[in-house]
């Protein structure tokens, strides 16, 4: 008899990147519980043949699934850090914001913010202060990034996401966003 399918890990990563969206290779084989080499490997044979799409981002890859859109993947990337998503979520909580009291509601030191910041405003995640007559920062697609927070909750663990899932869920749902 021939040596054992791989196939059952490979679908348990696949349903994981689509559990956990822009998650990296050591977030899936850790919460997988699969040895590094293994999960490396499969990741990589899983992008070659198109299942997954793996995304350079920062000092990491991230994985999705197929049919996340690039606008989606993108935001994902950011929010997957957890000071750039407390930002947006800030911002998208409190919209036109300038610097100072976004630094002072995040607690985030002045330097992180500043760089989480320049580069939310480099994904095109965030309008910088004083773009299109704007006073603060604006999120660019804030129905889409609701909408992602909502649906991946799950994927967030973070009490930041529950309470604004807990707020903004329900209308989300009723379809008046």
């Amino acid at each position: 008899m021939g040596a054992p399918s791989r196939a059952p890990l490979r679908e348990r990563i696949v349903d994981e990147v689509a559990r956990h969206p822009g998650s990296s290779a050591r977030e899936i084989q850790r919460r997988l519980g699969v040895a590094w080499g293994e999960t490396a490997y499969h990741l990589d044979r899983l992008a070659r043949d198109g299942t997954v799409r793996r995304e350079r981002g920062g000092w990491r890859d991230y994985y999705f699934t197929r049919d996340l859109t690039w606008a989606d993947r993108r935001i994902f990337q950011a929010l997957r850090s957890p000071a750039e998503r407390r930002l947006v979520l800030t911002v998208l909580e409190f919209p036109g914001e300038t610097f100072t009291p976004i630094v002072s509601r995040t607690g985030l030191a002045r330097s992180t913010a500043s760089f989480h910041l320049g580069h939310l405003v480099a994904l095109g995640v965030l309008h910088p202060p004083g773009s299109g007559g704007a006073e603060g920062y604006e999120v660019l697609e804030p129905d889409r990034i609701r909408r992602l927070l909502t649906t991946y909750s799950a994927s967030f663990a973070d009490g930041l996401v529950d309470r604004f899932v807990a707020a903004f869920g329900g209308l989300l749902r009723e379809g008046t966003t």
